[in-house]
């Protein structure tokens, strides 16, 4: 190969890199407006998830300025449900840890909040946000040690992005990779990443894995009990998006 052909495949390569850098860059903004127009529609549509929100943010606000040791009491571990504290499976989710944990979660939740509740009613919103966040804490439970322990609304959440995956599969997000992508790439996306992690070690960098895989599942069962059709159609949707990604390696290389 010539040094004017290596030269000119580098500088190539350079402008694809800057090319890729800046469209990426560009996809993040248009990530970033998405939500920021989501969120402010859930509190000028006063919509039911906004509400939740308040609720996150109003206990996390009184057990910080109060006793923080109450944290600990209504925390969800295998020690907790085996001294009859099943509440715990419900109280958990409506803990966060620190004002970061309470941020992150509560963006989430009025994006994919905002959107099961435009499209499906209030009272299925809820009804997902809620039985998913139980199953979630059921899974984290299964696949953990008794004296593990988790809080937090993000299996919940998970449950209503798996619901809103399988119901409206080319739904654009912006979560959980900031990117717009159809909900049902970014769901299986994310799935791909998460499952080698859980398989490592159930919570790792302080983030229970397992929680938000039975978060996913919990989601989809309540996609199937209430809509069964509309949710096997949106399964084969993912399936097939789950080869192609599988497949990708191969393909490329």
């Amino acid at each position: 190969m010539s040094r004017e052909h290596q030269v000119y495949n580098l500088a190539f390569s350079t402008d694809y890199m800057v090319y890729a850098e800046l469209l990426t860059s560009l996809l993040l903004l248009i990530g970033l407006a998405y939500l920021f127009v989501v969120i402010v529609l859930s509190f000028k549509e006063r919509k039911k998830v906004a509400w939740l929100v308040i609720l996150n943010i109003a206990i996390f606000s009184y057990i910080s300025l109060t006793d923080p040791r109450l944290l600990y009491d209504y925390m969800l571990s295998g020690t907790a449900i085996s001294k009859n504290a099943g509440y715990a499976l419900v109280t958990y989710m409506f803990l966060h840890a620190n004002f970061a944990h309470l941020f992150l979660n509560s963006v989430a939740l009025l994006f994919f909040g905002y959107h099961v509740e435009r499209e499906f009613g209030a009272g299925q919103m809820i009804f997902v946000y809620l039985a998913s966040g139980v199953i979630a804490g059921g899974f984290f439970i299964l696949t953990s040690t008794p004296r593990a322990s988790v809080v937090g609304a993000s299996g919940a959440i998970f449950g209503l992005m798996a619901y809103l995956t399988l119901m409206r599969p080319f739904k654009i997000s912006p979560m959980p990779f900031l990117i717009p992508l159809p909900i049902a790439l970014a769901a299986v996306l994310y799935t791909v990443a998460t499952i080698p992690l859980f398989l490592s070690g159930n919570v790792s960098g302080g983030i229970s894995h397992s929680a938000h895989i039975g978060g996913l599942l919990g989601g989809s069962l309540m996609a199937f009990g209430l809509n069964y059709i509309e949710a096997r159609k949106g399964l084969l949707i993912v399936l097939a998006l789950l080869v192609l990604v599988m497949m990708m390696p191969v393909l490329v290389f």
